[in-house]
């Protein structure tokens, strides 16, 4: 098993909530899973996707260069668990890229999920 990297306030989260950290994963749920599976070419990332899903919903951080630094961990780990299970070069060069893929998506398209948990409640337009 590879050593991936998140703040210590996810590892005991992970400890004291075992069921909702496992029901983090890649995709945004619901049909949005079948599009963004929890696999790049039948490898499993789901543990880096779950780590970067605590990132998004509960680290204190409330800038852009918070969630960048997330999504970078989310392309880390990725890459880690790549390298660490993949022994053919030609499958470890297309889950690289698929790692990739999922990185720029959740740069491009990640801010809105992001943002939300930092303002649950709705409060535009209320005086």
């Amino acid at each position: 098993m590879e050593k991936l990297f998140a703040d210590p306030e996810c590892w005991e989260f992970k400890n004291k909530f075992p069921d909702e950290f496992k029901s983090y994963g890649c995709g945004p749920g619901g049909i949005g899973d079948i599009l963004v599976p929890d696999t790049v070419y039948f490898l499993s990332i789901r543990d880096a996707c779950r780590i970067h899903d605590w990132g998004y919903r509960h680290s204190p951080g409330c800038s852009e260069e918070d969630r960048a630094r997330h999504d970078r961990i989310l392309l880390n780990n990725s890459i880690r668990i790549v390298t660490g299970q993949t022994y053919f070069n030609i499958i470890r060069v297309l889950r690289y890229r698929r790692c990739r893929t999922y990185y720029q998506m959740v740069r491009a398209f990640g801010g809105p999920a992001y943002w939300d948990e930092r303002n649950p409640e709705n409060t535009i337009g209320v005086v």
